[in-house]
């Protein structure tokens, strides 16, 4: 009975200090997009696409290891204006994206995609790209809860022949990983 005791008892305290060693997640609420482009997008589809690319994200051998910390991702039915459901929802942090820009065929880019030439074109004639070529940018903003600043900011871009939609749902995945790379990185302590 006393072994069966000292079992139990060290049991419980080696899970307690695994459960020590757990990180807690970061808690983000990932508002609507809003989208400043001529091009129509499902804003509520590319949030949700955002959400599921943290999910991934958390899904890696790093978190599962310990060695980064989990990303709670949490939808917010608002795009970038303040919204009261961050305190109810106890987020850390607020992220906001923006669709800048969605361009259909030749875009900023001066030599055209592999294999994209036709006979009798040249490299930067507008008749080399497909109809079908799209480009696009997403900007997006970390900021602390409760307060206006930014916390951190930057873009992302694409390209290829896909629709709309499908490009802007990669760069969600490009802005879930660029978002994750930006907690891990060293920051200043919030103000108190």
């Amino acid at each position: 009975m006393r072994y069966l005791y000292t079992l139990l008892v060290s049991s419980l305290f080696i899970s307690m200090v695994h459960a020590q060693d757990k990180q807690e997640p970061i808690r983000v609420c990932v508002s609507m997009l809003k989208n400043s482009s001529l091009e129509f997008v499902n804003p509520t589809l590319q949030r949700d696409q955002l959400i599921k690319a943290f999910e991934r994200i958390n899904k890696s051998k790093d978190v599962k290891k310990g060695r980064a910390v989990p990303i709670q991702a949490i939808p917010l039915t608002s795009t970038d204006e303040p919204d009261t459901d961050v305190r109810d929802k106890e987020c850390g942090f607020v992220l906001h994206t923006n669709l800048v820009e969605v361009q259909r065929g030749l875009a900023k880019i001066s030599v055209p995609p592999p294999a994209a030439i036709e006979v009798g074109t040249t490299a930067g004639d507008p008749r080399a790209y497909p109809a079908d070529y799209r480009t696009a940018m997403v900007e997006y903003r970390i900021m602390r809860a409760g307060s206006p600043e930014t916390w951190a900011s930057n873009q992302v871009s694409g390209e290829g022949q896909l629709s709309e939609e499908t490009l802007v749902s990669q760069l969600m995945d490009q802005v879930a990983n660029r978002v994750a790379a930006e907690f891990r990185k060293p920051h200043p302590p919030a103000p108190q």
